[in-house]
């Protein structure tokens, strides 16, 4: 069970980072008056050189717990094992962000038209300009709250990445705009954190990880754009956690109960992301260069996290197929 924390150290370090970082823009974003204006504004930000998800190595071994190989991603895997003679597709990304995700999923001529949707106004700009570059006039992307919105046709895919975990009472979600948005025989995809509940890690787990860290030298725990050295992983205090985005894994926990209650299990596999994340937030810009001393250490953080998840039998990500209602 996770210690929950209202407010931290850490809290008053992250936003000052985060400002010196993105801008004074960040704390103006904190005070949009709804709880959806403050989760958009959270969203429109750009990915920096400091989120650990573009290390490469770190796609590849979700890749390798998600389809057994490091250089295939889930979306050819699925493609190529439980969608290979499907013809006139449809399919609705949940949370589509800026397209990136139907960018590929729009390469197969089995789909004949792709929804994206969004409650972030730029990213969907974004999506769309991209869409355009290439000439993918299947792919249509609009700026809407997925559980309000009226859909006209169902999908054979549904698809959330790392979205499904944003609603509160994911449970409700799957059975009221879920499972009647699904063609007959119609698939729900998910890669989805399916941790601790608004990011309440475990003793623990936040023992571990700052153990992991303050092993790696200093040199490469200096934040990126910054003179700053991450010496200690703290959890987030819920006050910063809902006030930056209300919407972070508000109901996470109950996100594989929940599928597994509502949808046929076609495939379900769990994927690592406990220590790794932790320890290379902020800090991920060392280990993106050619740098043979920096890969060691990147190695050792998976190696840690490996020896982690075994001991404790958890990992906090989760990729599935699910078809239908049980």
């Amino acid at each position: 069970m996770a210690k929950q924390t209202l407010f931290s150290f850490g809290d008053i370090i992250d936003l000052s980072y985060k400002v010196r970082q993105k801008g004074l823009g960040v704390i103006r974003g904190l005070f949009h008056f709804s709880g959806q204006d403050r989760t958009a504004s959270k969203w429109n930000e750009h990915i920096v050189s400091a989120d650990y998800w573009i290390i490469p190595e770190v796609r590849q071994r979700w890749n390798e717990d998600c389809t057994g190989n490091k250089d295939l991603g889930y979306e050819d895997y699925v493609m190529a094992r439980h969608l290979p003679d499907r013809k006139r597709m449809r399919m609705l990304s949940v949370g589509c962000g800026t397209g990136a995700r139907e960018r590929i999923w729009g390469k197969y001529s089995q789909f004949d038209h792709i929804d994206g949707i969004d409650v972030a106004a730029e990213q969907i700009a974004r999506a769309r300009e991209e869409a355009n570059k290439i000439g993918m006039k299947h792919l249509h992307y609009f700026v809407a709250d997925f559980t309000r919105h009226h859909f006209d046709l169902p999908y054979d895919v549904i698809l959330f990445n790392s979205s499904l975990h944003h609603f509160p009472n994911i449970d409700s979600v799957l059975k009221q705009h879920v499972i009647s948005k699904l063609a007959p025989g119609g698939l729900v995809i998910v890669f989805e954190y399916a941790g601790p509940n608004r990011l309440q890690w475990t003793n623990a787990q936040l023992a571990f990880a700052n153990e992991v860290l303050l092993a790696i030298p200093r040199k490469y725990r200096v934040r990126f754009q910054s003179n700053s050295v991450k010496s200690k992983i703290y959890r987030p205090g819920l006050w910063r956690v809902k006030l930056i985005d209300p919407s972070e894994a508000v109901d996470s926990e109950d996100l594989l109960p929940s599928l597994n209650r509502h949808l046929k299990v076609i495939e379900e596999h769990k994927v690592r992301f406990n220590i790794a994340h932790l320890v290379l937030k902020d800090i991920a810009h060392h280990f993106l260069e050619k740098d043979d001393e920096a890969k060691k250490w990147l190695q050792y953080v998976f190696d840690q996290e490996d020896e982690f998840c075994n001991r404790t039998n958890s990992r906090d990500m989760v990729f599935g197929v699910y078809q239908g209602t049980i």
